[in-house]
């Protein structure tokens, strides 16, 4: 680990581990905005981690990025981090300059320009951005509009875990100013999107086994403590093996990027914290019992995250799919060694 990214590191772990003693989650399930904290996110500099120096950033590319929504992952951070991140990098990509606030990237796999009204569902924390970065094919590639807010309606919903995930509707006439985005396709960027969940996922996961150990070290039942009988150690060694895992994957996948391997690497991640989730959750809140499920007990804040980030940007069973057609559409023989090389 660089000397740069371990100071990141470091500084976000800082920051994120503060956010956990305020009400941010509280403000943020009831509808509100957790302006306090994102605020302090801002004025750190972290929106612009994943620029290079040129642009005003730290120069740390989607690697960088990743980082921080792993640890954001990791403390259930209540703040658009990934979309607005994602937003600023791919707006930078496209020469678009956007100024510090909540942005958020939309992927449309057609051109819809010529509707009379697109309308797009499941938009994460739409009603608090200043606007939205919209990516759309055309006819030279891939085209990137940025619509402003009070150019389009929102219809709040949200997810398991409280998060704002929207309906918007907007006439598709303010697509047309755009620019392009060029050495990338929608299936690649579908895929760092799922990296970003699985990423934030690997840090969840971490979080509900130290907790679920801690708890079961502490818990006293039949004169001694649970994590003492081996059907509970069984059960914990399982999550910790799954933990693990999915936190390689997720590194893989990274240490991957703008290689041969990367789709394929991706998708195992995906699908690695997808798997590891449901049995994390399972687990975790059979060794908590009731506690676990109350407001009050920080453990459901991830679980609820887990239940809903494995289905974003396409679950484990959508992933697998595409790697088994990758698998199937290989040449003769060529399975073999598909499986046992490796790059540096």
């Amino acid at each position: 680990m660089s000397d740069l990214v371990q100071m990141v590191e470091e500084s976000a772990t800082r920051l994120f581990g503060s956010f956990v003693e305020t009400q941010a989650t509280e403000l943020m399930e009831a509808g509100d905005f957790p302006q306090a904290i994102w605020d302090d996110f801002v004025a750190d500099g972290w929106l612009k981690t994943m620029l290079p120096e040129e642009k005003e950033g730290t120069g740390l590319g989607l690697e960088g990025g990743y980082l921080l929504m792993r640890l954001a992952g990791y403390y259930a951070t209540p703040l658009p981090i990934t979309e607005s991140l994602m937003a600023f990098y791919l707006a930078a990509e496209a020469g678009i300059d956007l100024p510090n606030g909540v942005f958020v990237p939309v992927f449309l796999t057609e051109d819809t320009t010529q509707s009379s009204t697109l309308t797009i569902k499941n938009i994460p924390w739409a009603r608090h951005a200043e606007g939205l970065i919209i990516i759309r094919p055309a006819q030279t590639g891939l085209a990137v509009s940025l619509v402003a807010k009070g150019l389009y309606n929102c219809q709040p919903g949200h997810n398991m875990a409280g998060e704002p995930r929207d309906e918007v509707s907007l006439d598709p006439s303010h697509l047309q100013q755009s620019s392009p985005l060029t050495g990338v396709d929608m299936a690649k960027l579908e895929s760092w999107m799922a990296l970003a969940r699985a990423s934030q996922m690997a840090g969840a996961l971490k979080s509900v086994l130290e907790r679920t150990v801690e708890y079961a070290n502490e818990r006293s039942q039949f004169g001694r403590q649970i994590g003492k009988f081996q059907a509970v150690q069984q059960q914990l060694a399982v999550q910790a093996e799954l933990t693990s895992a999915s936190i390689c994957a997720v590194d893989a996948a990274i240490q991957h990027l703008s290689t041969e391997q990367e789709l394929e690497l991706i998708a195992c991640a995906k699908i690695t914290t997808g798997e590891s989730a449901g049995y994390a959750a399972k687990t975790s809140h059979a060794v908590h019992a009731a506690i676990g499920f109350t407001q009050e007990y920080p453990l459901q804040l991830s679980t609820r995250r887990l239940w809903s980030w494995r289905d974003e940007f396409g679950n484990e069973a959508n992933w697998s799919a595409r790697l088994g057609q990758q698998c199937i559409d290989l040449t003769t023989d060529g399975l073999w060694s598909w499986l046992t090389t490796q790059t540096s």
